[in-house]
Parts: C-alpha cells; sequence; structure tokens
C-alpha cells in the first residue's frame, strides 16, 4: 500500500514527531483520506511496525540456529549475515531508534520477540555444542542472555555507523564475522561458569 511505504520513508527520515499533515502532503493526499485509512497516528505506526519489522523476519532463522547437524558457528554465520541483509538499511535502523527516543511501541515488542526467538535459542546452543547442562536442568543466566545481546548489539552497530553516523561500511559480512569471532573465543567460558549449580560458582 502506498501509504504504509510513503509512512516508512517518511518516518525513517524526520522520526515520529512528524506530523500525519505533513505526511499526507507528500503523498499528495488529504489529511482526510490519510485518516480514512488510519484513524490515528498510532494505528499508521502499527501498520509501519507490522511491515518494517515483523514483515522482514525470516521464519527460517529460527531453524537454521537449532540445526545441530551444522557446528555452532557455521549456524551463527549463517543466521547473522541473513539478518544482517535486513537490518542493514537506511528505514530499518532509522525507524527502530527514532522510535527509542520518541518512546513509540516498537523497540519493546521486537526486542521481546529477538529475547524469544533468537537470544534464549542461541544460549541453549552454546549450552549444547559446548557440552553444558541444558537450560532444563540449569536454567539461563542473565549473564550468558547478555553476552549474546553484546553479540546482537555488534551487528546492529553495523547499521548504525553506516545509516546513523553515515560512516562508509565497504564490507558489513567481514565486520559480522570478526563480531562473531570475539563472541565465540569467550563464550564458552561464560556460559561454563554460568551453568555451574549455583553452590560451585564463586
Amino acid at each position: 500500500m502506498l501509504i504504509i511505504e510513503g509512512a516508512v520513508s517518511y518516518f525513517a527520515e524526520v522520526g515520529f514527531e512528524g506530523q500525519t499533515r505533513e505526511l499526507a502532503s507528500r503523498l499528495g493526499i488529504t489529511n482526510a483520506l490519510l485518516f480514512h485509512y488510519f484513524p490515528t497516528k498510532e494505528d499508521l505506526v502499527e501498520r509501519v511496525y507490522q511491515q518494517v519489522y515483523l514483515g522482514r523476519w525470516r521464519t527460517e532463522w529460527e531453524d537454521w540456529l537449532k540445526d545441530c547437524s551444522q557446528p555452532l558457528e557455521a549456524r551463527l554465520r549463517k543466521f547473522y549475515k541473513s539478518y544482517l541483509s535486513v537490518i542493514f538499511t537506511y528505514d530499518w535502523v532509522r525507524i527502530f531508534f527514532f522510535a527509542g527516543l520518541r518512546g513509540v511501541n516498537i523497540n519493546d515488542r521486537y526486542l521481546n520477540v529477538l529475547g524469544t526467538r533468537i537470544v534464549g535459542p542461541i544460549c541453549d546452543e552454546v549450552r549444547h555444542s559446548f557440552g553444558l547442562p541444558s537450560s532444563a536442568d540449569v536454567p539461563i543466566t542473565e549473564i550468558e542472555k547478555a553476552a549474546v545481546w553484546g553479540l546482537q548489539g555488534q551487528i546492529l552497530y553495523i547499521s548504525v555507523r553506516r545509516f546513523i553516523y553515515n560512516q562508509v561500511i565497504d564490507d558489513p559480512e567481514s565486520i559480522a564475522d570478526a563480531a562473531i569471532d570475539v563472541f565465540l573465543s569467550g563464550i564458552s567460558r561464560v556460559a561454563s561458569t554460568a551453568s555451574q549449580p549455583a553452590a560451585n560458582r564463586d
């Protein structure tokens, strides 16, 4: 729908302080027509969230991460390069940060999706790959989740550098590979310590 596409471009450029009247003017329609389709600005923002974030989500990502026939390293590289291809776009990253600054309910919802479908499963797969107790035996700790969120943040920062700071990024996939290398160099120690029974931890 042209209105949604226009709204995505508009909010990515000016943020959620932008007025619907200005959006309608840019689209060449009346404000009344815009509100015929979207009675409130919140309705329009919801459709933007559905289009940009949920609409670009690939269900196969979750299957890739859980595919134990492949080494963890290969799974992470496959997932994060595909994920990067989605978030390494002007509208995705700018809307995400504008939403956070404006308090629009996009970030919390999307981060909940990431936490459930990506961060939690990676924590489980790290435990499994290094022969550590499963989350059924020892619940995943906050420090393990934080380590995976750190990797997520490094991948996101590639897009931030490009579309927020306007830096030239010649080879984003190589940067993602480096982030994965750093993560893998230390995550076994983090998970090993975290997955010990509480009585055995220092």
